[in-house]
């Protein structure tokens, strides 16, 4: 039997005061289901959202909040697959240069720096800041005043220098290469590396990689071989 409207009425402002209204006011708070998805995928997503945020903001400004709120997760779920920003910034530049690290591994094989392979890992390199040079550009500046922007910095540019610092000594005991100080001299040249990138490749629509790796590959060889190869 249907109750008249009055009562109805009261019948459900009663129940709402006590936590209960039958029918449409449990249909009203019944809970959206989340859907689950595979680990790999919820840690993809978030690492989408942080590289999103980096080519709009300085990394100071990538906080837990700030990348969960360009995802589908909850906020704690970040820390089920990062224990903090640090280690996102980190594993979010290890994503960018995997690429650049597999020609740089082949390229540390070889015996000789004037090697195609050389000019391969160049290329490399070139590519990778050709292609998401706005967030390393952002990180080299944000590693001034950040200490974890400096941190993941350091362990993108370090691997670099060591390998050819490395090489170098190995061409010098050879005797291929004289009359240079190994560790400065790489340096010196990855710098210029670093600086010719950012300025010609980065934000450029058609940016001019194989000229600019060419160019720096010659003053690579000419400065440690005396010519080029």
């Amino acid at each position: 039997m249907s109750l008249p409207w009055p009562a109805l009425t009261y019948t459900l402002t009663l129940g709402r005061a006590f936590g209960y209204a039958p029918g449409i006011a449990r249909a009203a708070t019944a809970p959206t289901p989340r859907r689950r998805r595979a680990p790999e995928e919820a840690e993809r997503e978030i690492l989408d959202a942080a590289e999103r945020l980096l080519r709009e903001r300085p990394p100071s400004e990538l906080t837990v909040s700030a990348v969960m709120a360009g995802t589908t997760l909850t906020r704690n779920a970040f820390y089920v697959y990062f224990r903090d920003r640090y280690e996102l910034i980190a594993r979010l530049v290890a994503r960018l240069r995997a690429g650049a690290d597999a020609a740089m591994d082949a390229f540390a094989g070889g015996t000789s720096l004037g090697v195609p392979g050389g000019r391969e890992a160049l290329a490399a390199a070139a590519r990778l800041y050709a292609e998401h040079g706005e967030i390393l550009r952002a990180l080299a500046v944000a590693a001034d005043d950040d200490e974890a922007a400096a941190r993941a910095w350091a362990e993108f540019v370090e691997p670099s220098h060591t390998i050819m610092t490395d090489m170098v000594r190995r061409e010098v005991a050879a005797g291929r290469i004289t009359g240079i100080d190994p560790e400065p001299t790489v340096r010196a040249l990855v710098a210029m590396n670093r600086a010719c990138f950012f300025d010609c490749l980065v934000g450029r629509p058609d940016p001019p990689v194989d000229a600019l790796v060419d160019t720096l590959h010659a003053i690579w060889t000419r400065t440690l071989y005396g010519t080029a190869r």
